[in-house]
């Protein structure tokens, strides 16, 4: 059986090639009666990397499937993979808040996470999920007020494909049981709505948040605090500034490439930003400005 916490698990010779027909023909039977899209694929990193860039390779010759693996391991991309998990990102924004570590820290796993995975990858950036929820918190008992925050970062961030985890809507406040029926006391307010619908509007409009728009870290006055940012394709700008620490900040950013009247894209206006612009954010804020 499966050597983790899964005993009704097999652990399958992916040595036998009849057991690779088999699981491959089995994917195929999915594409051909329901048309999927695509498969998330557990433990990604169990079968042999061979044997992913075989089955996906068949696959695709099918149909042209969307492929997200549960791995953090940039060679998967490589055999065919779309789509891998960002866990050491969120591992940091949970140290940045718990205090463990400095603020840059965050910054360097984002370029260490740049560098390793190839320029086309997809990334999965999220706050919570199911294993998160139940295993390690909810993201309240991670992120407590810099929840919104770091959910700001998941949505805007370089090669980002968001998630949004079941529940966050509402928003959900519970550990949720892993292995028996746990119902999501769904109510009928979902008050964390507007927050994700403005994101993926956002997301939607403009071309300077698809996965392969430009990244540029904004320099700050207080880079200690404050996490800043560029996205730009095709003419269009998206910045997002963060308040990743308990206090409230007012710093300026002397960059000529944030200047101009941009949108608050929360706050509904337009801003005058200039070298002279003092911008003043709440403990654990945020502000995203879309250039249109």
């Amino acid at each position: 059986t499966y050597d983790a916490d899964y005993t009704d698990t097999r652990n399958l010779s992916y040595a036998n090639n009849e057991l690779r027909d088999s699981m491959i023909a089995a994917m195929k039977f999915w594409i051909r009666v329901s048309d999927i899209d695509g498969f998330r694929c557990d433990v990604a990193d169990g079968p042999p990397v061979d044997f992913w860039k075989q089955c996906i390779a068949s696959l695709k010759k099918v149909k042209n499937v969307y492929m997200l693996a549960e791995s953090e391991t940039p060679l998967l991309h490589e055999v065919g993979f779309d789509e891998t998990y960002t866990w050491s990102v969120m591992a940091a924004m949970a140290d940045v808040y718990a205090g463990k570590y400095k603020l840059a820290h965050l910054d360097s796993v984002l370029n260490h996470n740049f560098e390793i995975f190839p320029k086309y990858a997809y990334r999965m950036y999220f706050t919570t999920n199911h294993d998160e929820n139940s295993w390690n918190g909810t993201e309240f008992e991670k992120y407590g007020k810099g929840y919104k925050t770091f959910a700001v970062l998941s949505q805007t961030m370089y090669q980002s494909v968001p998630l949004i985890y079941n529940g966050q809507e509402i928003p959900n406040k519970k550990r949720l049981k892993f292995f028996v029926k746990d119902p999501i006391a769904w109510g009928n307010k979902f008050e964390m709505a507007p927050f994700y619908t403005t994101l993926l509007k956002l997301r939607r409009s403009t071309p300077a948040l698809a996965a392969d728009a430009s990244y540029k870290k904004l320099v700050t006055a207080n880079d200690m605090a404050i996490f800043a940012y560029l996205r730009e394709k095709r003419g269009r700008k998206i910045v997002v500034i963060l308040n990743l620490s308990n206090e409230p900040q007012k710093f300026t950013i002397n960059d000529k490439i944030i200047y101009g009247q941009p949108q608050n894209v929360f706050m509904g206006v337009k801003e005058k930003v200039s070298s002279s612009h003092v911008f003043s954010i709440e403990p654990w804020g945020f502000i995203v400005y879309d250039y249109k």
